[in-house]
């Protein structure tokens, strides 16, 4: 399989296998599972039911899907991560069936094919019907050493157990990049991201780590290279929520606090990294900003409005200086995105918002999930420096 694969795959391809169900085959198939239900086992047993004699489990007759999806379509490389399936009717011990597989959809930006699932009985009688859902894997080329651009090292998402950060997990753990979900004190919901990302076929472990704590930052940097063997690349997302504090009535502590999520929290993270980006040659930072940096800003929202004004001119002091050794460092700014991050923010203030988007719409965490894996893919290697704010259009620049 060529780095190409994905490109000779069309829509309407499709490829059939076939095979005979034998007992041999159910009986394999229920000492593998232990589903010993009697319809399947006992001829006495399945000659009193409608069926009259023994008939092939499901999940058997359905298996065969993986086996067209891995040798035939799309082959070699296929990560089959999804499945829906829907059983129209039973296959007796002894029929033939014919397994089809026939390409739907194509996703060139994630790589991921969507293929219609069928198996056929005796007399063409479609017996399961359903969808898949596959990624098609790249090869390195011979010679490559991997310590490039084309490495999938680990990426560490800070403040992923929810909104934009689990959503962006997700989406690089599709790419192919393990995944740390950093939380705070989110620890359920950070384990259902990492078993999302599980089963969907990627790589990933949950760390809690306060990211306003250079030490906390450093044991998960460390666990990572640790874990996951080098770092492609970070994603600094914490947040604290958004304060809707009057200027007379807010203090510097207020401030400060944003400051230490923020600013102080990429800083560390950023800090810790570098040195492991500088030794291999490569890395890629995102910090997540906001449009309010650069739009006119809600009241009441000094704070963390000016932590994010900050961030922005962190990371452009970050991409002038390390640019030239390969280290790519952009900005992500999303507008007003149905998070937890602006359940203080009133009703009256996000419906204006969204009648002021040219989408009329208000961002979904993985709109901006999209941006942070395109950002982490070799289409965008030349992209440095920039704010790319995915916001329905609500600031043109």
């Amino acid at each position: 399989m060529g780095k190409d694969r994905f490109e000779t795959i069309k829509i309407g391809d499709e490829e059939e296998i076939y095979h005979i169900i034998t007992a041999r085959d159910v009986d394999t198939f229920a000492t593998l599972t232990g589903d010993n239900n009697p319809l399947h086992m006992d001829e006495i047993f399945a000659s009193k039911t409608t069926f009259k004699r023994r008939v092939a489990h499901g999940m058997l007759t359905a298996s065969f899907i993986s086996a067209i999806i891995g040798t035939k379509l799309p082959g070699e490389g296929a990560l089959w991560y999804e499945q829906k399936l829907r059983f129209l009717s039973p296959v007796s011990i002894g029929e033939r069936i014919r397994i089809l597989a026939r390409v739907k959809q194509k996703s060139p930006a994630q790589k991921v094919i969507i293929v219609e699932t069928l198996v056929f009985g005796e007399k063409g009688r479609k017996v399961i019907e359903g969808e898949a859902k596959v990624k098609v894997l790249e090869l390195e080329e011979e010679g490559d050493t991997g310590m490039g651009d084309n490495k999938k090292g680990a990426v560490i998402i800070t403040g992923a157990s929810r909104g934009i950060g689990a959503a962006s997990a997700l989406a690089l753990g599709l790419d192919g990049y393990p995944v740390i979900v950093n939380f705070l004190n989110s620890s359920s919901q950070a384990d259902e991201v990492v078993k999302q990302i599980l089963a969907q076929g990627g790589n990933a472990a949950a760390f809690q780590a306060d990211v306003t704590q250079q030490e906390s930052v450093e044991e998960m940097v460390a666990f990572s290279v640790k874990k996951f063997g080098t770092i492609s690349g970070i994603v600094n997302n914490a947040s604290s929520p958004v304060k809707n504090i009057s200027f007379d009535q807010i203090s510097w502590e207020d401030i400060q606090a944003d400051i230490n999520v923020h600013v102080k929290g990429a800083f560390n993270l950023c800090h810790a990294a570098l040195p492991h980006f500088l030794r291999q040659g490569y890395g890629n930072i995102v910090n997540m900003v906001s449009i309010f940096a650069d739009n006119v800003p809600p009241p009441m929202s000094l704070s963390y409005t000016l932590a994010k004004s900050a961030l922005v001119s962190f990371s452009r002091s970050l991409a002038v200086e390390y640019g030239p050794k390969n280290i790519r460092i952009n900005c992500v700014a999303p507008g007003m995105t149905q998070t937890d991050l602006i359940a203080n923010i009133p009703e009256r203030a996000k419906m204006v918002a969204k009648m002021q988007t040219p989408l009329r719409r208000l961002a979904n965490p993985e709109d901006v999930a999209g941006v942070v894996s395109f950002l982490f893919c070799e289409k965008a290697k030349h992209i440095m420096g920039e704010n790319i704010r995915v916001c329905g259009g609500a600031v043109m620049v």
